[in-house]
């Protein structure tokens, strides 16, 4: 492993610059892209994320804890140290002689990829969705075996134009912080203020995704398509009755030749058939057949179920939105962040005034009662000393 990378070294890009393609913060951002940074921590680490918001092509840079990395180049160096040294046991392998050459200076790549690799013994593994970056930090538990830890989702929003990223283990999940004045914080902003406009959007959009799949395109388009339907069928209408003149009397020849074998495998299989009724009567049969007192129309279920499909979606969306605004409220309000209210730092000035002032008060009563215990003492040794005018001094012999 080569030496650390320092803390407050230049943040690199998250991706190898395309050609023509600005640093990482140079580029305007736009609806179709932007380069937006994520600060705050999360499950008792400090997270920095560099993300480059694209809609197919999102990367991402981490800085946890002060050192940073490149989930991407640190697994691609990883897997390339691995295949290096091969997956068989060490006893497995063949003893091998002083790498020379080629040998030698794959070794050397080897070890520069393990170099590269980060100096804090973490590892990462990269999911590549549609809009979606999901990177696993691994890390090594006490007992030396490298585990999953933390979850970092890194989601790009409409275009690539924005997105958010959220740091999560378990049940609980902690989201990072955008940059102010980015197009995901203004996104954020936009969100909190109307979360039931966008909760809807998603809820439209998501339930198409579902019912899509769930209906097919026949069942979504065949009013649409109804026409077309008939057309097709009345052109082709001529071809498929000659061809039915020439073939229906074919299948009449096959089919009369394989009835016997029909005939045979009924009688074969019908005791095994009265089996199965009859244990199916005996299952069911104490059920009672149920049925509504009316009638419900072929479009109810249609209809009913998109609907609740929607309903559903919106219900969990804007849940989710006002989740998440709730956290990212309570992480604005953490101990050093610059997002504190406008009148924060005077309350705090007036309450340090008020300690010190207390603090002034208490000392002087401290001195007030000491200054008054040392001339009491003075007083009662004065009064031993000198005794009262008018009484005689006492003789002694």
């Amino acid at each position: 492993m080569t030496d650390s990378t320092p803390a407050d070294a230049a943040p690199r890009d998250p991706a190898p610059e395309a050609e023509g393609e600005a640093a990482f913060g140079e580029r305007e951002p736009n609806r179709f892209g932007a380069d937006v940074e994520y600060r705050g921590r999360a499950q008792g680490h400090e997270y920095v994320a560099r993300v480059r918001h694209r809609l197919l092509d999102t990367s991402l840079l981490l800085e946890i804890d002060g050192v940073e990395h490149d989930p991407a180049a640190e697994e691609k160096a990883l897997k390339a140290v691995k295949k290096a040294a091969g997956d068989e046991p060490e006893e497995d392998k063949p003893e091998r002689d002083e790498p020379e050459g080629d040998e030698a200076a794959s070794d050397g790549a080897a070890a520069e990829d393990e170099g590269r690799m980060g100096a804090d013994d973490l590892r990462f593994r990269i999911d590549d969705g549609f809009a979606t970056l999901r990177c696993t930090v691994i890390r090594r538990d006490p007992d030396g075996e490298h585990t999953d830890h933390e979850l970092v989702t890194v989601r790009t929003a409409g275009l690539g134009g924005a997105g958010e990223v959220e740091v999560s283990r378990g049940l609980r999940t902690d989201p990072l912080l955008p940059a102010e004045g980015s197009p995901s914080a203004l996104r954020d902003e936009k969100r909190a203020a109307h979360p039931r406009r966008f909760a809807a959007v998603a809820a439209v959009r998501r339930a198409a995704g579902y019912l899509i799949p769930l209906l097919g395109l026949g069942a979504l388009f065949s009013n649409i398509l109804r026409p077309v339907r008939e057309w097709v069928a009345s052109l082709l209408r001529p071809v498929a009755e000659a061809v039915g003149a020439v073939v229906n009397p074919v299948l009449e020849v096959i089919g009369g030749l394989l009835r016997p074998l029909r005939d045979l495998l009924a009688a074969v299989l019908r005791p095994v058939v009265r089996a199965l009724d009859w244990l199916r009567d005996l299952l069911l049969g104490w059920i009672p057949d149920l049925s509504l007192p009316f009638s419900v129309p072929e479009w109810v279920p249609d209809v009913v179920v998109p609907l609740i499909v929607v309903l559903l979606v919106f219900s969990a969306t804007l849940s989710g939105i006002r989740r998440r605004s709730a956290a990212l409220e309570e992480a604005r309000k953490e101990p050093g962040d610059s997002t504190d209210a406008p009148d924060e730092p005077e309350k705090r000035a007036a309450a340090a005034q008020d300690d010190d002032a207390e603090v002034t008060r208490e000392a002087a009563g401290r001195s007030g009662t000491a200054e008054k215990e040392v001339r009491e003492e003075e007083d009662a040794r004065r009064t031993a000393d000198d005794p009262p005018t008018g009484e005689d001094p006492v003789e002694t012999s």
